[in-house]
C-alpha cells in the first residue's frame, strides 16, 4: 500500500483516514475509546500475554480480523497500541481477503506500515483541533494527556508535532 510514497505522504493519508474513522465510527466523547471503534470495523478486541517485545498484534483472515493487546502494559500503552493496530486494519481495508499478521513491536520501527500506524493512532486518540484548543486554552501536558487517556509521553510528542 505504501510502496512509492515518502513519509510526509504516508503521514498525511494516515491523518485522513483516521479523521475518516472518528467522524464514521466515533461518539464525539473524550477520552476516544478504541474498543468500540474496533468493533464497528469488524474486529474482536482481546486482552493477551504477547511477551517481551510485542505490544499488540492484528491478525486477520476472510473470517474477520482480531486485535490482541498485552495485558501487561499500562493502560495508557494498551489504548494507544489498539489504536495502532486499528490503523493496520484500515490500512489494510481495500484487501478484505486478505490473511495478514502486523505487529507492534521494537522491532518494527521506522516501517512504512508502522509510520502510518502510528500517526493513525496519534490522530485517532488526539485530534488535532482538540489538542489545538486545549493547548491555546493554557492547557498543560499532564492536564491534556489524562483528558486524552494517552501517556505524557505520546501527548507531549503529539503536542510538539502539532505546534500546540
Amino acid at each position: 500500500m505504501f510502496e512509492g510514497m515518502t513519509v510526509g505522504q504516508i503521514r498525511a493519508e494516515a491523518r485522513k483516514d483516521a479523521k475518516r474513522t472518528l467522524d464514521d465510527h466515533w461518539d464525539g466523547l473524550f477520552p476516544v475509546n478504541p474498543v468500540p471503534i474496533a468493533r464497528a470495523l469488524g474486529a474482536s478486541v482481546f486482552l493477551a500475554e504477547l511477551g517481551d517485545d510485542e505490544y499488540g498484534r492484528l491478525e486477520s483472515n476472510p473470517a474477520g480480523a482480531n486485535i490482541y493487546i498485552d495485558r501487561d502494559q499500562p493502560l495508557t500503552r494498551r489504548t494507544f497500541t489498539l489504536a495502532h493496530e486499528i490503523g493496520h486494519l484500515v490500512s489494510h481495508a481495500d484487501e478484505p481477503d486478505a490473511v495478514f499478521v502486523d505487529l507492534r513491536s521494537d522491532r518494527g520501527r521506522g516501517t512504512a506500515s508502522e509510520i502510518y500506524a502510528n500517526e493513525f493512532a496519534g490522530n485517532l486518540l488526539m485530534p488535532a483541533p482538540e489538542v489545538r484548543r486545549l493547548g491555546n486554552e493554557g492547557e498543560d501536558t499532564i492536564a491534556m494527556a489524562a483528558y486524552f487517556g494517552v501517556s505524557v509521553s505520546a501527548m507531549g510528542y503529539r503536542r510538539q508535532v502539532l505546534g500546540a
